[in-house]
């Protein structure tokens, strides 16, 4: 430890390489900073491929709608409670 700090120059050296080495952990783009950035760039990618598997979901049903005259009747069933001439339609409320 003596040799360190025995000498006027390497005190000024070793305070230079503390300085240094604080900035490049510390500093707006050092290891921090990157970090931090690193792990956001990790969510947004899970957030995108998510989304994407969404959007090929609703892609797909765009396309079942546009070809697919049972899947506008299922809708149209289900949602709105369309029947077919002739049919009867029993509604059972829960209590």
């Amino acid at each position: 430890m003596k040799k360190f700090f025995s000498n006027p120059v390497n005190i000024i050296l070793n305070g230079i390489l503390i300085a240094l080495l604080l900035y490049l952990i510390f500093a707006e783009k050092g290891l921090v900073k990157r970090a931090r950035l690193e792990l956001e760039s990790k969510k947004l990618k899970k957030k995108i491929e998510a989304i994407e598997k969404e959007n090929d979901s609703l892609k797909q049903k765009i396309h079942k709608l546009e070809t697919d005259p049972k899947e506008i009747e299922r809708i149209a069933r289900e949602k709105y409670g369309m029947t077919k001439e002739g049919e009867e339609v029993y509604i059972i409320k829960e209590k």
